[in-house]
């Protein structure tokens, strides 16, 4: 198998450093709102890729974050007035919704960032020992030009966004927040250098080595977490243990609304939430996969009605396959389509070839001018429940 790693920013063959069993860490959201479909994407391809793997007979251990020590979070808990982890534990609570609506398989093992500021204190004692980390106003820092610089996943950082925290005291414009003094009415945690919170980076570095190890086979996330954070996470993590943090690292791109990238900081976002109320979790997912994740997709009601189509042509042709009852045999036919879909699977997780295979066999299967054998074509569709997920021996009723 194939799958297209950002650091070399070339395809490689998938090879583990256990044989059968992949080590894999999935950036998780920052819970201070409802998920929305930009989030979705990224969940929906990496269980597509969990689940090939696991086809194939290897262990996925998958540990997921969720962030709930952030300032969106400290302000929005100020605005209801509620207390931050009440307002983080309601929207982990509807994210857990949206994620079973959409029939991605629950992680190994989720992580909040609050229940491992112990690890964070500890893995920022040691980079000050080591030299890569100092105390600067009230934030301890990253060292990045002591510990090597960057270059991991970005080889040009003209015009890169830094972190202006107390940028006056900063070393060096790249360095990062480690730790900081907590400031009023926020979540703060007791530690050597006084009450405080963690840096986004440390989080994901205690809460993925502390589960997985030192070496992680992939990490995932969208493609605006290239840098700052992976890059970051990387660094951070080589100048603690001196080696790769990630075999592959694997980001999916943007989703489009009206040809502009959604964001919540512009306020074009889409709430998988409100899309399930119009659709059912299949529909959504038909879409979401309709495209290879490295490829920029466009969302729409539109691309929803499409979708909607194709998944009503192949839950149709899924139910004529199954009549036949189950077989040993094969047609020529399906034998080209499964070699279709499986190849294009090995080939970076195209599933947007993988799904055309499947829905030009549906259209033949349900045509009644076709005179073609389609024996064993239940297969194909077993297939698509299975490695892709979508669902389709049940009702179309919404969630």
């Amino acid at each position: 198998m194939l799958i297209y790693n950002s650091r070399s920013q070339t395809k490689e063959e998938l090879i583990t450093q256990e044989p059968n069993k992949v080590r894999a860490y999935v950036c998780g959201p920052t819970v201070y709102d409802y998920c929305h479909i930009g989030h979705a994407r990224t969940y929906v391809n990496f269980d597509v890729l969990r689940r090939y793997l696991e086809a194939q007979g290897y262990e996925v251990l998958h540990v997921q974050n969720f962030t709930d020590v952030d300032d969106k979070i400290t302000m929005r808990a100020r605005e209801e007035g509620v207390e931050p982890m009440e307002l983080a534990d309601r929207f982990i609570a509807k994210c857990f919704q949206d994620i079973d609506a959409l029939n991605i398989k629950r992680a190994t093992k989720y992580t909040r960032a609050s229940e491992y500021v112990p690890k964070i204190i500890k893995i920022t004692q040691r980079l000050l020992e080591k030299g890569c980390a100092y105390r600067a106003g009230d934030a301890i820092y990253f060292d990045v030009e002591r510990a090597g610089g960057f270059g991991e996943l970005v080889k040009d950082l003209k015009g890169a966004v830094v972190d202006m925290l107390e940028a006056g005291a900063k070393r060096g414009p790249f360095d990062f927040v480690l730790w900081r003094e907590a400031r009023e009415g926020e979540e703060s945690y007791s530690s050597p250098w006084g009450m405080g919170r963690p840096g986004w980076h440390t989080e994901c570095v205690a809460m993925s080595m502390d589960n997985l190890g030192e070496v992680l086979d992939i990490h995932w996330g969208g493609r605006d977490l290239i840098y700052p954070h992976h890059e970051c996470e990387a660094l951070m993590a080589k100048a603690l243990t001196g080696k790769t943090f990630v075999r592959y690292w694997m980001h999916n791109d943007f989703i489009l609304l009206g040809g502009e990238k959604m964001s919540k900081s512009t306020g074009r976002t889409v709430l998988i939430r409100d899309v399930l109320k119009r659709h059912p979790g299949e529909v959504l997912r038909t879409l979401l996969l309709s495209k290879n994740y490295r490829e920029q997709l466009e969302f729409s009601e539109e691309e929803l009605e499409d979708s909607k189509e194709r998944y009503d042509r192949m839950r149709m042709a899924a139910r004529e396959a199954r009549r036949a009852g189950p077989t040993n045999e094969i047609s020529p036919c399906v034998k080209d389509y499964v070699d279709m879909f499986f190849g294009a699977m090995d080939d970076n997780l195209e599933t947007g070839q993988a799904l055309a295979a499947v829905e030009n066999m549906s259209l033949e299967l349900l045509s009644s001018y076709s005179e073609k054998d389609f024996a064993g074509a239940s297969r194909i569709f077993d297939a698509v429940e299975n490695i892709l997920g979508i669902k389709l021996g049940h009702s179309m009723s919404t969630q």
